[in-house]
This record gives structure tokens, C-alpha cells and sequence, in this order.
């Protein structure tokens, strides 16, 4: 059984001697293998409706190898990928930010050290406030590890 690089590169290699055809040659290739995918896909779903009946830690456990994830990710059968833990950072901050400018404030990401830690700094009014501290506790980390349940450890750094 071919591993999945090798099934990769025979992939690109068929798509590199179909890009040299003309036009009509490609449409019949392309027509070709939307039936294929279609047929696939509801394949796919048809397994996947079996599979949840009998058991959902089953299908859990499918969905986590990389290659059926990315198969059923392509036929838009599984949600898309949870963003990088520093996008979903960013957005926890950007909701807390209107909060903190309007007290001429802001936050900014000092580092993030897998597998649990966040390190931030406020800044501007927010650095030197009496508040900040209950800022910090009430507001911010609760906001951050509602977007990131693996963040546990929010540290302040000056």
C-alpha cells in the first residue's frame, strides 16, 4: 500500500500531464472526476450516517487521522479546521479591546508558551491602573479562555 506522500506526487504528476492537453481533453477529466468525487462524497456520507448510528467514538477516532480528515474536509463533510491558537487569541482580545481603549488602554501578546501559557501586557492607562489587576482576572482571562480552553495560565508581564 503506497503512503500518502507517494499518493500525493502520483497525484501531481497526472496534474502536470493534464495541464499540457488541450482544452477538450482537460473537460473530459475534469467531467470525469467530478462524477468520481460525487460518487464519493455520497459514499462518504452514507458511511458516515452508518458509522454515527453504531458509534460516534468511532467516527471521533476516523476523523483524527490526518488523511480521512482531510478526505472528508475536501468533500465538505466535517467543519473546517480550528484557527491557530494566536488567531483565536487575537479575536479574545479584539473583543476586550473597545472595553480597554476606552479608557485609554490596550493589551498586547507578549508570548505564547505551549502547551498552557499566555503572556500579556496591558498598556497605555491599563499599565499603571489601580483596576488592572480585576481588569485582567474579570475580564480578559475569561474572555481569552472562553476562545482558548487550552490557554490555563495567563501571566501579566510589565
Amino acid at each position: 500500500m503506497p503512503d500518502l506522500e507517494e499518493l500525493v506526487q502520483e497525484i501531481s504528476r497526472f496534474e502536470a500531464i493534464i495541464a499540457e492537453w488541450d482544452e477538450s481533453q482537460r473537460g473530459v477529466v475534469v467531467g470525469l472526476k467530478r462524477a468520481i468525487e460525487a460518487l464519493h462524497k455520497e459514499a462518504l456520507k452514507r458511511l458516515i450516517k452508518s458509522v454515527k448510528q453504531e458509534s460516534m467514538t468511532a467516527l471521533r477516532h476516523s476523523v483524527k487521522d490526518e488523511v480521512v480528515y482531510g478526505v472528508l474536509l475536501y468533500h465538505e463533510l466535517v467543519k473546517s479546521p480550528i484557527p491557530p491558537l494566536r488567531q483565536r487569541i487575537q479575536a479574545a482580545l479584539d473583543e476586550v479591546r473597545p472595553d480597554l481603549k476606552s479608557h485609554n488602554g490596550d493589551v498586547e501578546i507578549v508570548a505564547i508558551k505551549p502547551p498552557d501559557t499566555l503572556e500579556i501586557r496591558l498598556i497605555g492607562a491599563c499599565s499603571h491602573c489601580p483596576s488592572s489587576t480585576l481588569t485582567l482576572s474579570q475580564g480578559i482571562e475569561q474572555i481569552i479562555k472562553a476562545h482558548c480552553p487550552e490557554i490555563t495560565n495567563i501571566v501579566a508581564v510589565k
